[in-house]
Order: structure tokens, then sequence, then C-alpha cells
């Protein structure tokens, strides 16, 4: 018997009457264009994923369904660069060191722009309705990480987190994994993220997200519950 047989099998729930009933949210992560755009500054790392998973396309489908159905949609973006901003720091893990060498998501530049097709519609004037988006500004890794995020989400009476964006095994895991220990019920959407490699992608989906998502559903299907 291999590794890979002794693992166990993904689950893909379907809605319960209890998160059906809850009051939902989108959470959007870092749809940069730096991420999304051929001309971004990490896209290479993830265009094999993103070709594989029709990422973009189903991005713009989720958005989309969200304003058509009411469903508020937060944007969580990941702390933009600027030199000198990591300066002296102990502690660089892998991905602060990735963004100060690529300038990814640099202050004023083309990259740290929210990707076209997936950018925030504010109306001047709107409170809660459905053009209006929340942003949070975050430090690695997690969205409710020197955030007001959960903050936000509360002020709303959210109850149930709806996750899409970039990148699966980072910051959208990290913030997952984090709403679920805040008492949050959460739906993970398997194709309208990418990984660093889609064999990388599929593990998380796979392996990783059962062990905290209350649903894991294709883009289709979610739209299908509303």
């Amino acid at each position: 018997m291999s590794y890979r047989d002794t693992q166990p099998k993904p689950v893909f729930f379907t809605f319960s009457d209890t998160i059906m009933a809850s009051k939902t949210a989108l959470v959007l992560i870092d749809v940069y264009n730096d991420f999304l755009h051929p001309n971004g500054k990490l896209y290479g790392g993830l265009a094999e994923s993103l070709k594989d998973s029709n990422t973009i396309e189903h991005l713009e489908a989720v958005l989309d369904a969200a304003r058509k159905h009411n469903i508020p949609t937060f944007y969580s973006l990941h702390q933009q660069y600027r030199k000198g901003k990591y300066a002296g720091f102990e502690h660089q893990n892998a991905m602060l060191q990735s963004i100060q060498q690529n300038q990814a998501f640099e202050e004023g530049a083309f990259g740290s722009e929210v990707f076209k097709s997936l950018a925030p519609n504010v109306e001047k004037g709107d409170t809660l309705n459905v053009s209006q988006k929340h942003l949070a500004d975050y430090a690695p890794g997690s969205s409710f990480e020197n955030t007001d995020l959960d903050w936000l989400l509360r002020q709303h009476s959210i109850t149930h987190l709806v996750f899409a964006g970039l990148v699966v095994n980072s910051c959208i895991e990290t913030t997952a994994r984090e709403a679920n220990e805040r008492g949050y019920n959460i739906t993970m959407l398997s194709d309208a993220t990418a990984g660093w490699s889609t064999e990388g992608k599929n593990a998380s989906v796979q392996h990783s997200w059962p062990a905290f998502a209350s649903q894991i559903l294709e883009t289709r299907k979610w739209i299908e519950t509303l």
C-alpha cells in the first residue's frame, strides 16, 4: 500500500440548513495584478495552476453571483511593498523574502492594483448594499491579523464566509483556518484559487481544507445553492 492510499479522501460537503440560514459574506484575498495579470511580477509562478483551474473566470463568476444575490464582499489585500518596509526584520519567512526580492505589490505600481475585472465597486454614499465593498490591508499571512476584518464582519452579523483568491496554501488557507477558530462557518471554492503548482494546489484542497472547512465546493456548485 502506498503512502497516497493511506491518506484520507477529500470530502466535498453540501450546504446544511444551518449554513444556508446564516448570514454570508464573500472574502476575496489578494486579487492583485501581480498575481493575476500576465505582466504581474508573480504571475509566472501561478500561471500553470491559474490555467488548469480557470481561476480568473471562476473568480469573476463568484463576484458576479455575490453581487446578484446581495452577498457583501470583503476584499483582503496583502500589505503593499515599499523600500525599507521590512528592513531589520529578524524573522523573515520565504513569503517576505520573495516580496522583497520581486518588489511585489509595490505601492503605487500596476502590480498592487486589484485585477480590473475584480475591482471593488464602491459608490459614493453607499452604506451596506450590493455595491459596497470593504478593504482590509493585512500582514502575512492571515487577513485577520493587524486589520479590522473581524470587527467589520461582526458589525454586519456575518456568520458564514466564502473564500476565494490567492494563494491556496498560504493566505487563503491561513485566513480560513483562523476564521474557523473564530467561530465562522467556512466555504472554500476549489476552482476560484490557485497555487504555485497544480499538484500543490490539489494537495491543499484535498488534504488540508477538509480539516477546517464546512463545505468545499466548485464555483458552479456554490452558485447553484444561492
